[in-house]
């Protein structure tokens, strides 16, 4: 059975060929934006033979297949929708960071994806690079702009990170772009910039800190650390650079009385010396209540009575009624009031030195003195005599009056504090000339009436002329033994 077909020469069975303009793919004339590409058919007849389509060669349907499959591809381009460009988010940047992707991190950096992205906790990718010390990465990000003063959730910086990990390098380029350091800012667990330094142990890293520290009214658990840190380092610029950045003394830890004071007490001359040498106030105030340790180290029980009782206590009295003598001349070469007085009893420190019998001391403040060994005057309660004696000679004796009883003499060591010709007492209502007071006390020498038995209220009465003799050849300063 023949079966013709309009498209089809089919004359008579032997010689039927096909319309190859007819057999052109639909697909190939479709049209394109795109320039048609030219297809060259392959001009071959097509023969039925024995009821059977005789196909081409294998080489030439290979070269037809082909040409079809190219317009297939040709055909699919042309219907395919416009590329899209590839965009990449600042999260991307922030898990490349956090993974180390260093490809991806330059193709965000490469396409300027903003640099201060953060991730669940809050962290920049500034942050995670220096928190994971990946230091090249963090010093890219801070040149592609990142802001170095972003911290996470709990207040942590980069900053913070840098100096933590001790990298002087990258904490200066991070200092150097910072707009709002907040050196005294506290983490949710209480540490600040300071702390973390210190944590991180790069000493010029604390001192940059330390540097840009505001001035402060209270010492801080850091700054006490900087302080103790720089003391056992004998760190003299760090410590002067501390003591400068704070209005009160420094304490030990967990105590009131400030260091300068223990040093005192405990005659702790490196540590007194360094604080003082370093810029500590001279005229340190203890507090109005004194740690019972530090009361427990005073051997006085007078002084210590002050110490409890009264107020405005300078460590220039504490020195001078425990008779350090080098610190009360190192306090007076600083520069300390000696006129300061406390609230109470109007105590300056001569009175505090005399009063607890440090006669060293007491010359000191006084502004000078003999030497016990060059002019001293001895007075014995037992005899009722005074002896002036000079470069270790008596050279002059007189007899005197001294306690009856119900009114004691005093005995100990004491120091001329003052002297008034023409003194009256106030207690007695009696004239006492040639008047000299020992120890800031209220007894002294005088002139008066000396029979040959005790007859005083207490004060040492002298014949006249021996009176006149010692007011006017006897400093004031020179030591009196009294036993």
């Amino acid at each position: 059975m023949v079966v013709r077909d309009p498209k089809m020469n089919l004359g008579n069975i032997e010689h039927a060929t096909f319309d190859r303009a007819h057999l052109t793919p639909a697909m190939a004339r479709v049209r394109s934006r795109f320039t048609p590409l030219p297809v060259k058919l392959v001009n071959i007849p097509y023969r039925f033979s024995g009821g059977n389509l005789r196909m081409p060669a294998p080489k030439r349907r290979s070269l037809v297949q082909g040409g079809a499959v190219l317009l297939l591809l040709l055909w699919a381009m042309a219907i395919a929708p416009e590329p899209q460009p590839i965009s990449i988010s600042a999260d991307a940047l922030v898990r490349a960071t956090t993974i180390g992707d260093i490809p991806l991190i330059s193709l965000c950096l490469a396409k300027h994806v903003d640099p201060n992205g953060r991730d669940a906790q809050g962290r920049t990718a500034l942050l995670i690079a220096a928190s994971q010390q990946d230091w090249k990465t963090a010093r890219r990000l801070i040149n592609a702009g990142a802001l170095v003063d972003l911290a996470d959730e709990k207040g942590f910086t980069p900053l913070m990170a840098a100096a933590l990990r001790g990298n002087l390098e990258i904490f200066r380029a991070l200092l150097a772009r910072s707009v709002n350091l907040r050196a005294q800012a506290r983490l949710k667990d209480g540490r600040d910039l300071l702390g973390i330094a210190l944590d991180g142990g790069n000493p010029k890293i604390v001192q940059v800190v330390t540097e840009r520290l505001p001035r402060m009214r209270q010492w801080t658990t850091s700054t006490q650390r900087a302080l103790d840190a720089a003391l056992l380092a004998g760190n003299k610029d760090q410590i002067r650079l501390l003591l400068g950045k704070n209005t009160k003394p420094p304490t030990p830890a967990g105590k009131n009385v400030p260091l300068l004071a223990y040093a005192v007490v405990r005659s702790d001359t490196p540590l007194f010396s360094t604080l003082l040498g370093c810029g500590a106030d001279p005229n340190t105030l203890l507090p109005p209540r004194s740690d019972k340790d530090f009361l427990a180290l005073l051997p006085s029980q007078s002084l210590r009575r002050y110490v409890e009782e009264d107020r405005n206590i300078t460590v220039l009295m504490l020195a001078a009624g425990l008779g350090r003598e080098n610190c009360v001349r190192a306090l007076l070469d600083a520069r300390a009031n000696r006129n300061r007085a406390t609230k109470r009893y109007g105590m300056v420190a001569l009175d505090v030195a005399a009063e607890t019998g440090q006669w060293r001391c007491t010359q000191i403040l006084l502004g000078g003195g003999p030497s016990p060994e060059q002019l001293r005057l001895e007075i014995s309660l037992a005899s009722q005599t005074v002896d002036l004696i000079k470069d270790g000679v008596p050279i002059f004796r007189t007899e005197c009056s001294t306690w009856r009883p119900g009114y004691s003499t005093r005995a100990g060591h004491f120091v001329i504090t003052n002297k008034e010709q023409n003194h009256r007492s106030t207690i007695y209502k009696v004239d006492m000339p040639y008047f000299m007071r020992l120890s800031c006390l209220d007894f002294g020498m005088h002139a008066g009436v000396v029979p040959d038995y005790p007859a005083s209220h207490g004060c040492i009465r002298l014949p006249e002329e021996a009176a006149r003799k010692f007011f006017a050849e006897v400093p004031i300063g020179t030591l009196v033994t009294v036993e």
